[in-house]
Parts: structure tokens; C-alpha cells; sequence
């Protein structure tokens, strides 16, 4: 029984950290119209950006990763501004959709060489402040760095869900979400919008970032936006528009993970818990594409 409420609380760590990568994706794609890759370059720059500063430079890890997020922002509306909104206008809609697509799998690839030729190959560590320690309680061993992705996960999630519910920003990337015409009629100006929803996606993915490359987590290294992309099924399980469906998508696919990583028969081969989220992802996609929580107008779609 302890071994499996360790493995609970760990599938549901891994679940926040998959939510986290989502929501990402999501909050992008409300405010834009376009699914692109990009938060997979932020959970990447956002990481080694942390280890320049807080390592190299000197400074605190907290004031390193605030630096990180505001410094990943900007790239992304600069990115948004220079390529995105030139394309949307120069090509129809569904042309101009798997343009940003194409583009952002050529920004990914060049965020690896970036980050290969700025800080090599080899792992490195963040020096994040809970480090390896454990927290015991009775048999049960949990990893701090599992209690503080649940926790500052739970912290993202609760700013999130006040901005898009009580906030004027939050109300004008609903309506874009819905109808981008209609919003822009009523006054609603996406160039307004932009800049918070960029916030919100590189904070949520930078936060991801940093915690996948936990000295717990196996330290930072070139491939962690390959690590990160494991939150597609996630996203795709939710409903690709639904921002609890993130949430729930990630809870349920992380502990099904680790589930499958503590009980899984050895026939099921060395590594069945690896690519069970895909599994997961082809059966949803077969069954009901739009997710299990996807919103009204994305059904209608």
C-alpha cells in the first residue's frame, strides 16, 4: 500500500507537470487561432536562460527564473509580431495555420542548436533550492521536488483561471477564442490581448522547464523539449481548447505513467510506461477526437 500512495503522488506530480506544458499550448492557440510548437522552445530557452543567470552570473534562482519568463515572453511577441501576424496576413487561414506550424518546427530545431552551441551537450545542473531532499512521512519517502511541482502548479493554475475568469484580458481571449471577427468588432483588439497571453504561456512553460531539470529530474540537457512534448497526449486526452481539460488530461496520463511504471508486466517490455501516453493519445483520437473535455464550439468545428 505505501508503495503504491509514493507511486500516486508521484503520477500526480508528473500529471501538474504535463497540465503546466498544456496549458502552454492552449493559452497560445486561444489567443492566436494557430497550434504551434513553441512552447516547447520556451520549456528549453526558459531553462538554460535560468542556469546562464542563477549559475554563471550569480544571481538568486527565484529572481533568475522571473528574469527567464520576461526574457522567453519576449521572444515569443517578437516572434509573434515579425513572422506570425506577416504570415496571417499574406496567407488565408488554413495556409497561414500550417505555415506558423512549419515555422515552429524550425524555430525548435534551432532552439537545440542554440542551446547546444551556447551551453554543449553534457547535463548540467540548476542548483535549484530543494535540490535531493526528501520529506518522510511514516514509510512513504516524497521527493520535495515532487511537493513543489504540485505546489507551484496548483499556484499557476489558480493565477490562470482568475485572469481568464475575472480579468478584461481574460474576458477579450475568451471572445478571440470563440470568434476573432466578432471580438475585434466589439472592440477587442488581439494586439492588446497578446502580450499577457505570451506572459502566461512562456510562465507556464518556463516553470515546466525548470522542473523537469531538476537535479531530481535528471539536470538540464538539449533534449528536454523532446521530455516536454510527452504533454501532447495530455492536451489531446483534455480537448485542445480546454483549459481544465489540460488539467485533467495531465492528472490522468501521469499516473496511468507511473502506474505503468511501478505494476506494468515485464512482457509489456522495458519501456511500455514511455510510450503508453501515445497509446492513450491514438485510442482518444479514434475514439473522440476532440478530447474528452473539449469545449462546445471546438465539437462544433
Amino acid at each position: 500500500m505505501d508503495t503504491f500512495v509514493q507511486i500516486l503522488i508521484s503520477g500526480i506530480a508528473l500529471g501538474f507537470l504535463y497540465a503546466l506544458v498544456s496549458l502552454s499550448f492552449v493559452v497560445l492557440l486561444k489567443a492566436t487561432g494557430h497550434f504551434n510548437l513553441l512552447p516547447g522552445s520556451f520549456v528549453l530557452l526558459g531553462a538554460y536562460t535560468l542556469f546562464q543567470f542563477h549559475q554563471n552570473f550569480g544571481i538568486d534562482f527565484w529572481l533568475s527564473l522571473l528574469i527567464a519568463i520576461l526574457l522567453v515572453t519576449a521572444l515569443g511577441l517578437g516572434i509573434q509580431y515579425v513572422i506570425f501576424q506577416r504570415i496571417d496576413r499574406t496567407a488565408d487561414q488554413h495556409a497561414a495555420g500550417l505555415a506558423i506550424l512549419l515555422v515552429t518546427i524550425g524555430l525548435l530545431s534551432l532552439s537545440q542548436a542554440t542551446a547546444v552551441s551556447s551551453w554543449g551537450a553534457e547535463v548540467l545542473l540548476l542548483g535549484d533550492p530543494w535540490g535531493l531532499n526528501t520529506l518522510r512521512l511514516g514509510a512513504i519517502n516524497v521527493p520535495m521536488r515532487d511537493i513543489w511541482v504540485i505546489a507551484l502548479s496548483i499556484a499557476v493554475l489558480i493565477i490562470f483561471w482568475l485572469v481568464i475568469q475575472h480579468t478584461r484580458v481574460g474576458v477579450g481571449m475568451r471572445a478571440i477564442a470563440s470568434d476573432t471577427q466578432a471580438a475585434f468588432v466589439q472592440g477587442i483588439s488581439p494586439r492588446k490581448v497578446a502580450p499577457y497571453a505570451w506572459l502566461m504561456s512562456a510562465g507556464a512553460a518556463v516553470i515546466a522547464g525548470v522542473l523537469m531539470a531538476t537535479e531530481a529530474g535528471g539536470g538540464l540537457r538539449p533534449t528536454l523539449d523532446v521530455v516536454a512534448f510527452t504533454a501532447l497526449p495530455a492536451l489531446i486526452l483534455g480537448g485542445i481548447r480546454s483549459l481544465p481539460g489540460c488539467v485533467a488530461g495531465g492528472l490522468v496520463l501521469g499516473v496511468l505513467q507511473q502506474l505503468a511504471n511501478g505494476y506494468a508486466p515485464a512482457a509489456f517490455g522495458q519501456h511500455f510506461a514511455t510510450v503508453l501516453p501515445w497509446i492513450i493519445m491514438i485510442i482518444v483520437l479514434l475514439v473522440r477526437p476532440s478530447g474528452l473535455f473539449a469545449t462546445r464550439e471546438f465539437r462544433r468545428a
